[in-house]
């Protein structure tokens, strides 16, 4: 497999050039990313814009400063880029319990989500998005940290955890590579087959109230609306922006972590196969070969 320089990447559909009548060279260029979700949830779609749009701006900021640098020598030629999402929840199964425990159980949720996003995007439309994205949230039981005792008897409740995982499906495409990737990246390893980037949020420790109501088999959500006294907090601010009193909302706690499991596409340079030779110091901006190993 070979490691291809931005510019000669292939380029395919799901990030669009819109046709535009021809204009001055002031004229934005719209280029339109789709994306699919694997929920309906509005917060973890409003996340996901969210970590795009900061990610997005972020390039944008990148390719001003060289800009400007190189109007200082000649007249730049490129017309301004506007971005645009498009954003599109699709309700699909995870694959895993209603109410995961552990790393595994949950990434693997999230790696179904956003698989079976991927699937119902084309099914639908009959074209892949650029990217499809899942979120999970989990919980993970440790040892009590405080030996906290329940009021109404000797029993010490373990500490329940609170996280989530975060998975990105899709292929590396030149317009969405160009749209996404840090300019300390030169070159990419070109994938055929869509790829995985994961990720997971910080975690935090629930009340004991909520840990008692999960261990008698209560789903979190649940758990919070019946601690809390309210309805569908999962839609809203989550357990996260109940408990920070919305320092944090739910969005928020997903974003770093979405913005984390895009990595692959940020920094493609070096995000490659792990059968291929790490590039050595000078090799970046050059267009060079992948080097095997004889074994797996």
């Amino acid at each position: 497999m070979a490691k291809t320089q931005l510019e000669s990447a292939k380029l395919e559909s799901p990030v669009k050039k819109p046709k535009a009548p021809s204009s001055s060279k002031s004229s934005p260029q719209m280029m339109i990313i789709k994306i699919a979700v694997g929920s309906t949830n509005p917060c973890k779609i409003e996340a996901v814009k969210q970590a795009l749009q900061r990610v997005l701006d972020r390039k944008l900021e990148e390719e001003q400063k060289t800009k400007e640098k190189e109007a200082e020598k000649e007249e730049p030629t490129d017309k301004p880029r506007k971005v645009v999402l498009d954003v599109e929840g699709f309700g699909v199964e995870s694959g895993v319990a209603d109410q995961p425990f552990g790393d595994e159980e949950t990434r693997t949720g999230a790696k179904n989500r956003a698989k079976s996003a991927y699937e119902q995007y084309k099914l639908k439309h009959g074209s892949n998005p650029a990217l499809a994205i899942g979120l999970e949230g989990g919980l993970e039981w440790s040892s009590p940290m405080d030996e906290e005792e329940d009021e109404d008897s000797d029993e010490i409740i373990d500490t329940l955890w609170c996280m989530a995982w975060m998975a990105i499906y899709g292929k590396r495409r030149k317009l969405l590579v160009e749209l996404l990737a840090s300019e300390d990246s030169k070159f990419y390893t070109e994938k055929q087959k869509p790829t995985y980037g994961v990720a997971k949020t910080g975690m935090f420790p629930l009340p004991a109230a909520i840990a008692k109501m999960v261990q008698d088999d209560m789903e979190l959500g649940d758990a919070d609306d019946k601690l809390f006294g309210r309805v569908d907090g999962k839609k809203g601010n989550g357990t996260v922006g109940i408990l920070t009193n919305n320092a944090v909302t739910r969005a928020e706690y997903y974003e770093q972590a979405l913005i984390l499991a895009l990595v692959p596409w940020i920094r493609p340079d070096v995000y490659g196969s792990p059968l291929e030779a790490p590039p050595s110091p000078g090799f970046f901006g050059h267009l060079i070969c992948s080097s095997r190993n004889g074994s797996k």
